[in-house]
């Protein structure tokens, strides 16, 4: 019974039905995925189920498990890790889309003549990256990577990059991630002839209350109220057209190639050990209401029988003792008992 309930809640959950998604898919399947958790814990128990997470259904589960003699430890574990990171997903994911929407409005307020390409995909066959933005003005092509983080920032001579607390944490080498980008976006234009742009990068944080320490000279940062600003300022000996501005444009929307990947994160498995964790609760939650049930039914067959011996003994009491007001009781009560057991319509 167990293994068919599992199957029964994988058939009704249809998020990340596809093996690969592009990026701006992502954040809406995780929350498709999240929804089908929530529904499928509450079942209808809540007049709305669109404001509950994750988190609250590991809440309620942790209780259930509680309320059942934690039978579902080990499920339960399994899931609430899975969870965890899941949760991240759609944090990060929700972050970075919150930073990108800032500094882009920022690049509103540039005031050389611009053209604005964002989250562009570009890959030599080998290689790939995702350009954040990429803005186009007549001295500079300027690659921007966004950065939205509430902690303080250490890069080190070697562009190590590090968020900072307690301890340093390293995040990954902003100085090689750049220069991938540079590379593949110069090659881009280096295919058409064209080597004489000059390429410019600036790393933006979003957050002005960190501190960001940056000890790698050929990376530029800056604060995102800074943007327009420093991109502004960016200077060269020759200034292109607005035509060959525009043929650049060209260029890097002709090389984009958005493609498709698997997703990060082992899906089917999680939602196998939901449907496992949620088949163990409910299935114990229904053994735990048998025996209540049967004393329930025995108590309520003990007052119909007083109830009924009573009526009869006091309006027939001269029959009381006899044969047929005995089967006469022991019928009605049994026909009262099924009654209750199947409805509690005498309740």
């Amino acid at each position: 019974m167990k293994t068919n309930r599992v199957n029964e809640m994988m058939a009704t959950m249809k998020s990340f039905s596809k093996d690969k998604y592009q990026k701006n898919e992502l954040l809406t399947e995780m929350f498709a995925l999240q929804q089908e958790i929530v529904g499928l814990t509450f079942n209808g128990d809540h007049a709305s189920t669109a404001d509950l997470k994750i988190w609250d259904v590991e809440r309620h589960l942790e209780q259930l498990n509680q309320d059942c003699g934690n039978v579902a430890d080990e499920e339960l574990q399994r899931f609430k890790e899975g969870s965890k990171i899941l949760c991240n997903l759609i944090k990060a994911e929700i972050s970075g889309n919150r930073g990108e929407a800032k500094a882009f409005r920022t690049l509103q307020y540039i005031h050389s003549k611009n053209i604005i390409l964002k989250n562009v995909e570009i890959s030599d066959g080998d290689r790939r990256t995702e350009l954040d933005a990429v803005v186009i003005t007549p001295g500079v092509v300027t690659i921007v990577e966004v950065k939205n983080t509430a902690k303080n920032i250490f890069i080190d001579e070697n562009g190590g990059y590090y968020r900072t607390g307690e301890y340093l944490r390293w995040d990954c080498n902003i100085a090689e991630k750049m220069a991938l980008k540079e590379e593949l976006l110069k090659k881009v234009l280096a295919d058409d002839g064209i080597e004489d742009v000059q390429i410019r990068s600036i790393v933006v944080f979003t957050d002005n209350r960190i501190e960001v320490h940056n000890k790698y000279s050929r990376i530029r940062t800056c604060f995102v109220s800074q943007l327009a600003y420093i991109i502004d300022g960016f200077k060269s000996s020759t200034n292109m057209s607005e035509e060959e501005m525009e043929h650049i444009e060209g260029l890097i929307k002709e090389a984009e190639c958005k493609e498709a990947y698997p997703f990060d994160f082992d899906v089917a498995q999680y939602k196998m050990d939901f449907a496992t964790l949620m088949a163990v609760l409910e299935e114990a939650s229904a053994k735990a209401e048998e025996p209540e049930y049967e004393q329930e039914v025995v108590n309520e067959k003990k007052s119909v029988w007083t109830v009924l011996k009573n009526a009869f003994t006091s309006r027939y009491a001269g029959y009381a003792g006899s044969a047929a007001a005995a089967a006469a009781v022991t019928f009605i009560s049994t026909v009262a008992i099924s009654a209750i057991r199947k409805g509690g319509v005498m309740r």
